[in-house]
């Protein structure tokens, strides 16, 4: 990865420590995934990281923060996403969040319609526009929640085009997010509000 786009990232946090970890978590999905390169095909990769980069301190104050925390990644992302523009498969929508998540020493699950095959965290291939949806998994067993991008997905808007299926979602969203947080749990980020 280049040395000038590790930089700016790594710059979003503190302390020399919480640098060396950002360091070290970058490193592993350049290793693993080829953020490097993805990043020199789609530079929208950097604001996306930088995103959730930004949401984990706000949530837990420092990244070291995030080790152990079981976190679930509502709408994560998967490997057969397609650009709405090209209908091309584009790296903007692989699951990074809970890529980066693990990288970091946490516990991501993820959930999202398309394919999360080879994954290395626990992940669940469900449609979040049915119903109860969430219903398997335990209330109260999440240290953070996120959701993000499930509205401007172009799998999601394909199957629900209409606003009143949206509303639907996002009503039932909220109530999931609110019964799988553990009391000291924090919600990350949410498009359902």
């Amino acid at each position: 990865m280049e040395s000038e786009l590790l930089d700016r990232l790594v710059s979003q946090v503190r302390t020399p420590t919480e640098r060396a970890l950002l360091r070290r978590a970058l490193a592993e999905l350049d290793e693993r995934h080829e953020l490097g390169g993805k990043i020199a095909r789609e530079t929208e990769l950097t604001g996306i990281l930088e995103e959730f980069i930004g949401r984990l301190q706000r949530a837990f104050g420092t990244l070291a923060q995030v080790r152990g925390k079981r976190i679930l990644d509502i709408a994560s992302g998967s490997h057969s996403s397609r650009s709405p523009t090209t209908g091309r498969r584009t790296a903007l929508f692989e699951p990074w969040f809970s890529r980066l998540l693990l990288a970091l020493g946490a516990e991501p699950v993820a959930l999202d319609l398309g394919d999360l095959e080879g994954e290395s965290f626990e992940h669940h291939r469900i449609d979040l526009g049915r119903p109860g949806a969430l219903d398997f998994l335990a209330d109260a067993s999440f240290d953070g929640v996120q959701d993000s991008r499930l509205f401007g997905s172009p799998e999601f808007r394909k199957a629900y085009p209409r606003k009143r299926d949206h509303d639907r979602v996002r009503a039932e969203i909220r109530r999931q997010e609110r019964r799988l947080l553990k009391p000291t749990g924090v919600l990350i980020h949410s498009d359902s509000k």
